[in-house]
């Protein structure tokens, strides 16, 4: 057994492998006057690759240019990759406000309704204390008409105070929050005060205070 050896000067790499006294005849069959079964088998490999017609300067220069493709390539890869990640977070931005969107709408939509049904509510129970032989408007009046207050009142004790023309009876603490923002609200509130006392809101502390000129307004 012959251990032939060849050696590749791009690097520190080393090729060996055993050809049988046989095969190193064989091999030497091809082999030129001047040649070592070294020279001839690296001259039959680069035959077989079809490199046996580049000069070794060429050949570098190849490897050379297929490295800087390969790092090229991998340039490409990363931007691509990151391209697509900037991507992704566009869509999941879009996705989310769409989502938010979609809540905001449906948490308006409950809100209305709850609102209605509050409304619905309200007039259901009015309609069921005018049924009642004790509760009419002269004692409800009575009931609310108290001496005109010297402190505020919160959204439930104002509530309580104001009575509904068209109704006579109390409002609900829900019919004062709707209200209680509009720029006419101390006339509204004057209006439908026993004793003509306008209210204003305070948004700092959440009570309504009494307001001393207001014009009556229906």
């Amino acid at each position: 057994m012959t251990v032939l050896t060849v050696s590749r000067q791009m690097g520190t790499q080393l090729i060996s492998f055993r050809l049988k006294d046989e095969e190193i005849a064989l091999l030497m069959q091809q082999a030129d006057p001047e040649e070592n079964p070294s020279l001839t088998a690296q001259r039959l490999v680069r035959q077989l690759l079809g490199t046996e017609e580049i000069l070794p300067d060429r050949l570098t220069t190849l490897l050379t240019q297929v490295s800087e493709f390969q790092e090229q390539v991998e340039s490409i890869k990363g931007f691509v990759e990151e391209t697509i990640d900037q991507r992704l977070e566009a869509v999941d931005k879009v996705v989310n406000e769409a989502v938010d969107q979609h809540l905001k709408e449906e948490l308006q939509e409950v809100q209305t309704r709850f609102e209605d049904w509050e409304e619905r509510l309200d007039k259901y129970f009015q309609v069921q204390r005018q049924s009642l032989p004790l509760f009419n408007q002269q004692n409800t009046t009575l009931k609310h008409a108290r001496k005109r207050p010297g402190k505020p009142l919160n959204q439930s004790e104002l509530a309580k105070r104001l009575i509904n023309p068209e109704t006579g009876f109390s409002y609900t603490p829900g019919s004062i929050s709707r209200q209680k923002l509009k720029e006419d609200f101390p006339q509204w509130s004057q209006a439908r005060d026993p004793l003509g006392v306008g209210w204003a809101f305070e948004l700092n502390d959440g009570l309504f205070y009494p307001v001393i000129h207001v014009d009556a307004k229906a």
